[in-house]
């Protein structure tokens, strides 16, 4: 069936549908590009030498022939002015993005816009005109919103809610299409700036905390500690983590120590946190520049993963929900998963993103099942991590790519046994998906020892347990001496 997008010139029609397609894996069709192909001239050469109403008519023929197409169809911003075109797009679902006009005159360009010929201030008499028509339809707004961030929340209107539970004993996982509409009658909510920014629809009672890693420090702690107390909670009640990584580490510490411990659930909404960070019961927070070394095992009560909120990511934070996958991948050694889908992981198609999500969960919980605390199996886990935890530190390079470049300086140190071909499939992999000056940064081990002496995985202070590939689906556990020069 069509998904119509309509919507004042500026509002993002044709970028957020060109997204929507990739991610649905839908076709995709602009009425407006159509007449241009059909009439084998621009829009402004049509206004000017055959009339708006004859692109009016075109564009009502255009439209009427879409009505049986499975496609996301992006129309131009007076479709709405004839009645008949109205009465096809309510038989359909029709979404209107909407933008406030002071972001609309900073972005709309005149070229091409036949009715902007008098310049951008006409803007405000063609919204007057037609802001009636456009009410008649489901409102998205997409106030302050990027073009992925747009696309995450018109999926919430798009697609139906489902949801299916990642079988394993250890932890309660589940998958959740619009997971986010849980929590809007919930207290306790702990949500980072960026997610509440896109989805403040979903919520009513949280409490806001800042983006990033310097969430995670003991003033923070205790401002929150004060704030439950200040509330009155107690064991019984139930506190939410919402966001990153970060969020769900820091509220799994306070859920893991706050009265000897409460309920908390997770909702994680990056795919770095999703695979890795809600998965395994780990929590934590950073000590004097060191990352995680203060924190506790406890399982939170639920883990509600909702892969939409994955589409919303910068394309950094996507792409390191990407390489931690696909470390499991190399432990587990499916890595095809990954390898024959890389134009699709690109497009951050859903169906795959899914599929990605479902693998790295169900392995990374198997693997923790065997080795709850991490003395032994789970160890693995930390492939990339060893030289990647102090590139992080020492760079500030965010996490899930700082992971990217341990693996690639992991293997060129440690892994002399590991087959040419496996080699290449992991470095032609990462050279794909990271971005060049990161995955070939060039740094002098000696100047990560620091941070890798106060690493949580040291046996004692001259040697350290490090993942070692013997090739993909095969990694062993070896101790390595500290000093690599």
């Amino acid at each position: 069936m069509p998904i119509y997008l309509i919507g004042m010139m500026g509002s993002g029609k044709t970028t957020i549908g060109k997204i929507l397609s990739d991610i649905l894996n839908k076709k995709y069709i602009d009425i407006d590009e159509k007449i241009e192909k059909n009439e084998n001239m621009k829009i402004k050469e049509i206004f000017s030498q055959k009339g708006e109403e004859y692109f009016r008519e075109m564009e009502s023929r255009i439209l009427e022939k879409t009505e049986n197409e499975d496609a996301i169809i992006s129309t131009g911003g007076g479709i709405i002015l004839k009645e008949k075109n109205r009465k096809i797009l309510k038989k359909h679902k029709t979404l209107f993005l909407y933008v406030p006009m002071e972001e609309l005159i900073k972005r709309v360009e005149v070229k091409n816009r036949p009715l902007l010929k008098e310049g951008k201030e006409k803007l405000y008499e063609i919204w007057d005109k037609r802001k009636e028509l456009y009410e008649e339809f489901e409102k998205i707004n997409l106030s302050n919103l990027n073009p992925y961030e747009s696309a995450a929340k018109l999926l919430y209107s798009i697609l139906e809610s489902a949801q299916e539970k990642i079988d394993n004993d250890f932890q309660n996982v589940v998958l959740k299409i619009k997971g986010l509409n849980d929590l809007k009658d919930k207290n306790n909510v702990f949500v980072n700036k960026d997610v509440y920014r896109i989805y403040n629809d979903k919520f009513n009672n949280v409490y806001i905390l800042e983006n990033g890693e310097k969430i995670k420090k003991i003033d923070n702690v205790k401002k929150i500690y004060k704030y439950l107390i200040k509330n009155n909670v107690g064991r019984n009640d139930t506190i939410y983590a919402v966001g990153g990584g970060t969020v769900t580490d820091l509220i799994g510490y306070i859920g893991a120590t706050f009265k000897r411990g409460i309920k908390f659930q997770f909702y994680p909404t990056t795919l770095l946190s999703q695979v890795d960070a809600s998965i395994g019961g780990k929590n934590a927070i950073n000590f004097e520049g060191i990352k995680n070394v203060i924190g506790t095992f406890k399982v939170p009560n639920n883990v509600i993963i909702d892969p939409l909120t994955v589409i919303s990511q910068k394309e950094e934070n996507y792409l390191e929900g990407i390489i931690e996958a696909f470390k499991i991948a190399i432990i587990n050694g499916n890595v095809s998963l990954f390898l024959n889908n890389i134009e699709k992981i690109k497009k951050r198609n859903l169906n795959l993103i899914t599929d990605i999500i479902k693998y790295a969960v169900k392995v990374k919980l198997d693997i923790v099942t065997k080795d709850p605390f991490d003395n032994d199996i789970r160890k693995l886990l930390n492939l990339g991590h060893t030289l990647g935890h102090a590139f992080e530190s020492y760079t500030g390079i965010s996490h899930g790519l700082s992971v990217g470049w341990g693996i690639k300086k992991e293997i060129e140190f440690f892994s002399k046994e590991i087959k040419l071909k496996d080699k290449n499939i992991i470095f032609e992999f990462l050279e794909q998906i990271m971005p060049d000056d990161v995955l070939n940064k060039k740094i002098n081990i000696n100047n990560l020892l620091e941070y890798i002496f106060q690493d949580k995985k040291i046996i004692n202070k001259n040697k350290i347990d490090i993942p070692i590939i013997k090739n993909i689906g095969n990694v062993e556990l070896k101790s390595i001496g500290l000093f690599l020069q």
